[in-house]
């Protein structure tokens, strides 16, 4: 089953961003269309990008720990699932404790969840999937509202809300704890988090996930441009800009940005605008944290949510959160 929503602020957040005079850019959540989607999936493959390999990593080793800690009924509910790869591991996990499992992946790019839901509804017998297109606590409460017309009474239940991808990062810290404390307002203390930490670590080894060899990263950030002209009839020439992407040590986060080759305008018809590049100058896509463990204690109180139990991979270069409420 599948349930469609649609945004119309791709051309308001994209006309605000680029119209910035200190710094061009826009929210990295339009970098995933379903092409970034696709292209995201490939990243994750490289030999360079650490954070999926490891995160597979502890997710294999301590599955069945995590699942322990939960003594109701699960209900799985994934925000940003992407392919939903890693989560096979918890789904094997559950299915041992109970008959059946409703999972709610939680996607905005809608063609690309669409296939994973198709693909997954072929595959798992036993597995009741339900993908939502929708921003992420809109479809918290989305799925409550599904829980609830299948008499499913949330008292009778945990809820494990997964954010795994070190999705968090992508987050300003101050955002990062709002939205943890919203998360919060809207489930029970019944219920769990699970989030997906990035480690700070060599800058090598940081940068290179990034930048990786075969350029599916550079692809994945211009495909912004290409949307853009896709989708706002932008004139944007994909061969005028190139994909930077390095380790700001002061902020503890890597920064990506597309950046102009020459000094150029281009016009973007739908919002009726023209927007000046003078070359080097950037548009600043996406942010990607690195914590260490003491940031991620000092970034989880007051969020309504204690840390119940942490899990690391053989390097400690990510970890994985178990959170419950307070």
């Amino acid at each position: 089953m599948f349930l469609d929503k649609s945004t119309n602020e791709f051309g308001k957040d994209v006309l605000s961003g680029l119209s910035n005079a200190f710094q061009k850019s826009t929210p990295s959540k339009y970098l995933y269309d379903d092409t970034g989607s696709e292209l995201f999936e490939r990243i994750t493959l490289q030999p360079e990008y650490y954070p999926t390999r490891t995160e597979i990593e502890i997710l294999d080793r301590y599955a069945s720990k995590i699942v322990e800690y939960i003594q109701k009924e699960i209900v799985l509910i994934e925000l940003g699932s992407g392919s939903s790869k890693k989560t096979k591991f918890l789904f094997n996990e559950i299915l041992k404790k109970q008959n059946q499992l409703y999972y709610f992946p939680i996607d905005i790019s809608f063609n690309f969840l669409t296939s994973v839901v198709s693909n997954l509804e072929n595959s798992l017998s036993n597995i009741i999937v339900k993908g939502i297109p929708y921003e992420y606590i809109d479809g918290i409460n989305h799925c409550n509202n599904i829980l609830f017309e299948n008499d499913i009474e949330i008292k009778n239940i945990s809820r494990l809300i997964i954010f795994l991808g070190s999705s968090i990062g992508n987050f300003e810290v101050d955002d990062a704890r709002n939205f943890i404390k919203d998360i919060r307002l809207h489930i029970t203390n019944d219920d769990f988090l699970l989030v997906g930490f990035d480690l700070i670590k060599g800058i090598s080894l940081i940068e290179s996930a990034y930048n990786d060899n075969k350029g599916i990263t550079s692809k994945f950030n211009l495909n912004l441009l290409n949307r853009i002209n896709k989708e706002l009839g932008g004139n944007f020439k994909i061969e005028n800009f190139s994909h930077k992407a390095f380790y700001n040590q002061d902020k503890k986060r890597i920064e990506m940005h597309i950046v102009s080759g020459m000094d150029q305008q281009v016009f973007i018809s739908s919002l009726n605008k023209k927007i000046d590049f003078k070359k080097n100058e950037s548009i600043h896509t996406e942010n990607s944290y690195k914590y260490s463990p003491e940031d991620i204690d000092k970034l989880i109180k007051r969020t309504g949510f204690s840390i119940e139990r942490e899990f690391f991979d053989k390097n400690k270069w990510y970890e994985l959160v178990l959170l419950r409420p307070n």
